[in-house]
């Protein structure tokens, strides 16, 4: 049965007791002035008996040892375990440590010390074990720093029922001062630091560090652990195996650079660090959460991709019949890969565990959108109407839908949907775990999704959630009615969508228990200033039923 939606006001009222104060709408600076402690605290990657806690100290020009202290209770009179990390220049400064010895599915507070001063205190909570009755994950994607403020990671930690918060990547941009999002920032005075794009290690220890002094940002990482992967954003748009498109000649060694910002990544996430020997681009997990849901984390970047195909070479073709040939034989061709070899092992043995565990849900946390999504025909006359009042830039991005809607090209080859033989074989990986009930969680797109996922034959392998940008828009210049009535057009013109929206910011709140799934598309209504409220624009039912999963 569906799951109520009566705790739907909680996104609204609730004024976090840290001392990171996380009150809806709240006016204020992004910064802590004085603090030792100006990035507060953050807590993630747990498992049943363990998780990471993280700060970074400020104003420090040598090495600084740091306790730390984890309690049962906000006052810390029940101590269950402390330690004692140094940290310095070779980690930017950053603390982190793994806290093990802890009790499955318990809430713990935790702060951090140096020299006598005391961080925020923040609140964590370990996996459970056993059963589990139900499962709150907020979804988030697409913190763009100079688009706006991070209000809807506020909204996240205002929210006491949300277990954990799976963010699935572009958590930094890595554009300069001038790029996606600059004209929005120097309007409301949220320019980028460093003002260059980041290429090196210390350009992406300064981004980071700006991420982590949104007010909003503080918030959510003191009130909930994160299960945090990386898209493409973390080192540079659009990257694959040998390159990135924002990486070009004249720019260093694409592999440098790609290891400073996971090496920034690693140091300024509250993530576990790779093993000895064990590349760190090969970061993936599987969450266990009791006997109610496995959430495995995929990595579709670094490890695996083939190199991208774009629009541009689309452009050339006259027909639809010359457009699906190149589909199929180019962009479908079997050796283009999504995942690498050890990625899709590890998320097979993952689905077979979780099986054989008679774990109720199998989610997975994917950064791009998976379902088969085309550009549709756009010959309403709506459309025509609506070109003659859009601007130079609109009416350009109407007039290439247009085009490739009438060839029937696919909406984003970034995506899963350009490369079709991997998503093949990612549904193969599934169905021979014996699993047709995935619940894909995606991010990447700027737009809101509810999806029903199919293999090529037809089988149903589950649904797919995707959610919109904290601040990143969607970017087609059409104004929100043309948007609007666009979105309308790609849910009638693909079977796979069932409802999509990319006018809004916000998160997607996600609560499963053993019945069924239930989604809040949860928007804030204001990025630009500190100033907003949140909406519930969408909300979808999912049944699980003998292995199936199905829309109510």
């Amino acid at each position: 049965m569906p799951i109520s939606i009566s705790r739907r006001q909680a996104l609204i009222g609730f004024s976090s007791t840290l001392l990171v104060p996380a009150a809806c709408g709240r006016s204020g600076s992004d910064s802590l002035p004085g603090n030792v402690f100006a990035h507060s605290v953050a807590s993630g990657d747990p498992d049943r008996t363990s998780v990471v806690i993280w700060t970074r100290v400020s104003g420090y020009d040598a090495p600084v040892n740091v306790d730390w202290f984890v309690a049962t209770d906000h006052e810390f009179n029940d101590v269950a375990a402390k330690g004692q990390v140094a940290t310095g220049s070779e980690r930017d400064y950053t603390v982190k440590a793994v806290v093990e010895g802890l009790s499955p599915g318990q809430s713990y507070f935790y702060r951090f010390v140096a020299e006598g001063e005391a961080s925020p205190v923040g609140q964590t909570k370990t996996l459970a074990d056993g059963h589990l009755e139900r499962l709150v994950i907020a979804v988030a994607s697409c913190s763009n720093y100079p688009f706006g403020y991070f209000n809807a990671y506020e909204a996240i930690a205002n929210d006491p029922d949300v277990d954990v918060v799976a963010h699935l990547g572009d958590y930094i941009y890595e554009y300069p001062e001038g790029g996606y999002g600059g004209g929005t920032g120097k309007r409301i005075g949220r320019l980028h630091k460093p003002r260059h794009e980041t290429k090196t290690l210390d350009d992406y220890r300064v981004r980071h560090a700006q991420y982590k002094s949104d007010a909003g940002s503080r918030a959510m990482h003191a009130r909930h652990p994160l299960i945090v992967i990386w898209d493409d954003h973390e080192s540079a748009n659009n990257p694959w195996m040998e390159g990135a498109e924002n990486h070009q000649a004249g720019e260093g060694n694409w592999f440098r650079r790609r290891a400073d910002s996971l090496q920034a990544f690693f140091e300024w996430m509250p993530v576990r660090d790779p093993k000895p020997g064990q590349p760190p681009e090969n970061y993936w997990r599987h969450y266990r959460f009791g006997d109610l849901v496995s959430l495995v984390t995929l990595e579709s970047r670094h490890t695996g991709r083939s190199e991208q195909i774009y629009w541009g070479d689309l452009m050339r073709f006259e027909s639809a019949e010359a457009t699906e040939a190149y589909y199929r034989d180019v962009i479908g061709a079997e050796h283009r890969n999504f995942l690498s070899g050890e990625m899709e092992a590890f998320l097979s043995a993952s689905l077979r565990e979780s099986v054989e565990a008679n774990r109720r849900w199998r989610v997975i946390g994917n950064q791009s959108v998976m379902a088969r999504v085309r550009i549709p025909p756009l010959d309403d006359p709506y459309f025509a109407r609506l070109r003659s009042v859009l601007d130079t830039a609109g009416q350009r991005s109407l007039d290439n839908l247009s085009r490739m809607g009438k060839l029937g090209a696919v909406s984003d080859l970034d995506a899963w949907s350009g490369y079709p033989a991997a998503r093949e074989r990612f549904f193969q990986v599934a169905k021979e775990a014996g699993v047709h009930d995935l619940l894909v969680i995606s991010g990447d797109s700027h737009k809101y999704w509810a999806n029903a996922l199919y293999d090529d034959q037809g089988q149903g392998m589950g649904v797919e959630f995707g959610t919109t940008g904290i601040t990143s828009p969607e970017g087609l210049g059409l104004g929100m009615d043309g948007l609007a009535r666009y979105d309308e057009a790609v849910a009638a013109a693909n079977r796979e969508v069932v409802w999509t929206d990319g006018r809004h910011r916000g998160f997607i709140r996600l609560e499963v228990d053993h019945d069924g799934a239930h989604a809040d598309f949860v928007k804030v209504t204001n990025v630009e200033t500190r100033d907003y409220e949140t909406r519930v624009v969408y909300t979808a039912n999912i049944a699980n039923e003998n292995g199936a999963l199905s829309y109510l």
